[in-house]
């Protein structure tokens, strides 16, 4: 759905138009401020950080980028500016004794069909083909609760947000399709093509949630842990995408060097 912030839908259409992406970057001023009504400062921060360093090439270092590329640079800036819209939310909501603030938000394709659309065992072309597991999203929903550490499952349930789950064998449940709009988004994790066991390089899509903008220890690029196990702190968001989540994006190992403790941290772990 469209925002009030000229910023996120401009966003919002460079992630799935290819000549409105090819024009920003040739003639970022006239295509942004004076056709989509960005300010200068938006322009700016929009352009800086699509026209920094490939985040998709083998060295980090490529000149020339796919449109891909810069959508992945996007992505990042729409992370951002989603995590921190709904802290802001949260802010103009007063603080009461015993009761704790959280958020959730679901991010999607455009399915022009009235009915299903199943994507199960469907790749993250399958999903691009409609636009993006990005191309829309529904507004912020913002719960409050009376528990301080909720499961996912009994915020997501606060928002009225209509969805199906599916259970592996010990009998965890995870989101198997959303309901939004006239449209039933389904991604059925339980199938065998998702046994890793069995097919370990499966990088099928499916409903995939992160924390305040990051995947939560051991979930990226899986399953990981059920929705109804995993629990949330006050003020976190919650966000829901269909994606294939890719953690190869072709980075060199960091550089050894005595001042860069993530450098030494990754070599030690590698020994």
């Amino acid at each position: 759905m469209k925002t009030k912030s000229n910023l996120l839908n401009y966003i919002s259409h460079l992630m799935h138009n290819d000549d409105a992406l090819h024009k920003f970057s040739i003639d970022p001023i006239t295509t942004s401020e004076k056709e989509n009504g960005l300010t200068k400062a938006e322009r700016a921060v929009l352009r800086r950080t699509i026209q920094g360093l490939s985040n998709n090439s083998v060295n980090g270092y490529s000149l020339q980028r796919n449109l891909d590329s810069y959508r992945r640079s996007l992505r990042l800036l729409q992370n951002v500016l989603c995590n921190v819209g709904s802290k802001m939310v949260m802010d103009t909501i007063e603080e009461t004794k015993g009761k704790y603030t959280f958020g959730v938000q679901v991010f999607c394709p455009i399915v022009t069909k009235t009915s299903d659309e199943d994507f199960t065992c469907k790749k993250n072309n399958d999903v691009d083909k409609f636009g993006g597991a990005y191309r829309a999203s529904t507004r912020i929903y913002t719960v409050t609760s009376d528990k301080f550490n909720p499961t996912i499952k009994e915020i997501l349930d606060a928002t009225g947000i209509p969805y199906g789950t599916v259970h592996n064998k010990e009998g965890q449940g995870f989101v198997s399709s959303f309901a939004l709009g006239s449209v039933n988004i389904t991604a059925d994790i339980s199938n065998s093509c998702y046994d890793l066991s069995k097919n370990p390089d499966a990088d099928f899509v499916f409903w995939f949630y992160s924390v305040n903008g990051r995947a939560n220890p051991g979930n990226s690029g899986q399953a990981g842990q059920s929705f109804t196990k995993t629990t949330l702190t006050p003020n976190d968001t919650v966000i829901w995408q269909l994606i294939a989540p890719d953690t190869k994006y072709g980075f060199k190992s960091c550089a050894p060097h005595e001042d860069n403790v993530y450098a030494k941290t990754i070599r030690q772990k590698a020994k």
